[in-house]
């Protein structure tokens, strides 16, 4: 019986992953789909094969966080794979002069940029960084792009988090009477108590 069991599973898991093969992107973009790419990178045997369904995503990684489904495929990829395995990511959120700063802002695909910050090293995300610390202050008092900046205040490096205060001290009157911007300051003031 459980051998039985074990075949079953093994072909489901097989089957599942060969089904996805060449439709990833396709499927990512629907809640169904969505929902199967999801899961398929949940399940997958190994991160090899993890790495091969995330790999259909390659060159669309600016469409899909920005798509209310494919964001979810993103944010499971980067949840279930190994760093040096999400450069692809950061890659493409680099490939572009202020495409982090708009992603930030975006209400989907900020949250790719939380997870891959979260998840990935500091030296891999540190030119995300970079541009993200440049547009502090706009990011500060935007209405999604503030939770970014929270979050990079409490996983940054030190040097990181000492330029955020820094940028939050020299332009507190207009980070502090914009709505958003008042809860990056209790961040960086909490952070200090």
């Amino acid at each position: 019986w459980q051998s039985g069991m074990e075949e079953s599973g093994e072909d489901s898991d097989s089957d599942c992953d060969g089904s996805l093969a060449g439709q990833v992107w396709l499927l990512s973009q629907e809640p169904g789909g969505s929902r199967k790419v999801q899961e398929a990178l949940e399940v997958a045997p190994s991160d090899m094969a993890r790495e091969a369904l995330a790999e259909e995503l390659h060159g669309y990684v600016t469409k899909a966080m920005r798509c209310p489904h494919a964001n979810h495929v993103l944010q499971k990829c980067i949840a279930v794979m190994r760093p040096e395995s999400l450069q692809f990511i950061v890659d493409e959120l680099s490939a572009r002069e202020g495409l982090v700063v708009q992603a930030a802002k975006h209400r989907y695909a900020c949250r790719v940029v939380q997870h891959t910050l979260s998840k990935c090293s500091a030296s891999q995300t540190a030119g995300l960084v970079e541009a993200l610390l440049r547009d502090a202050t706009a990011l500060a008092c935007h209405t999604i792009g503030h939770y970014v900046l929270e979050q990079l205040f409490e996983l940054g490096t030190e040097e990181q988090r000492y330029r955020l205060v820094r940028n939050v001290e020299r332009n507190m009157h207009s980070i502090g009477l914009s709505t958003p911007g008042g809860g990056v300051v209790r961040t960086v003031l909490g952070s200090a108590a």
